[in-house]
């Protein structure tokens, strides 16, 4: 029966030289990344990475003993520092559009009043338009002078579309229209074979 005992306590210490010595070394998994902070703390954490090392060995009487040594790296944002930034974004692009909306001039029908040189880029021909502020049909009266194409013939009135000049004949159907390339400076083409037209002074 003795023989029995030790025979198992010498296995027994066998199996916990061979399972805990040698000192082995391994890595355990690393935890979870950690939320960020909410928006009231100090700090906002937006990034996070933690690594945890074990090492087990033993001692000369025997005891195991683990070391385990933990390493992380973070990046952090002040939120107001955050907020003023995404403020200042918002803020230069409207500031943007606002200056782009500005650089085009509001054209009133006003504007366009007076005389007109035509330039006929298709067979370079050079006439005369007139636009008033007399109204006619759902317009104002508009006339050519010694311009014999067929759409420009028999335009009679004109009015302003947002930005966009067309011209109209008797019957209210459209002849030609333009958009204003420079300030006193139109370019567009007519109705029916959309020919380029511009016009300038």
């Amino acid at each position: 029966m003795r023989k029995f005992v030790v025979a198992a306590s010498l296995l027994t210490l066998a199996g916990c030289q061979s399972a805990g010595g040698g000192g082995e070394t391994y890595s355990a998994p690393a935890p979870a990344a950690q939320p960020p902070a909410s928006a009231t703390d100090a700090q906002a954490v937006v990034a996070q990475d933690q690594t945890t090392q074990s090492k087990t060995y033993r001692k000369a009487d025997g005891t195991v003993v683990t070391e385990t040594s933990t390493t992380s790296a973070q990046a952090s944002v002040d939120p107001g520092t955050a907020t003023a930034f995404l403020a200042g974004v918002v803020a230069a692009a409207a500031l943007g559009k606002k200056e782009e909306r500005r650089s085009q001039p509001i054209v009133k029908a006003d504007d366009m009043v007076g005389k007109w040189t035509v330039y006929l880029n298709s067979d370079d021909r050079v006439c005369q338009l007139n636009l008033s502020t007399e109204p006619k049909d759902e317009g104002f009266a508009a006339s050519f002078n010694h311009c014999m194409d067929g759409d420009l013939f028999f335009v009679s009135n004109w009015r302003m579309k947002g930005q966009e000049l067309v011209l109209f004949d008797n019957f209210s159907r459209a002849k030609g229209s333009m958009r204003m390339t420079e300030w006193n400076r139109w370019e567009g083409q007519l109705a029916s074979n959309s020919k380029p037209i511009t016009i300038a002074r």
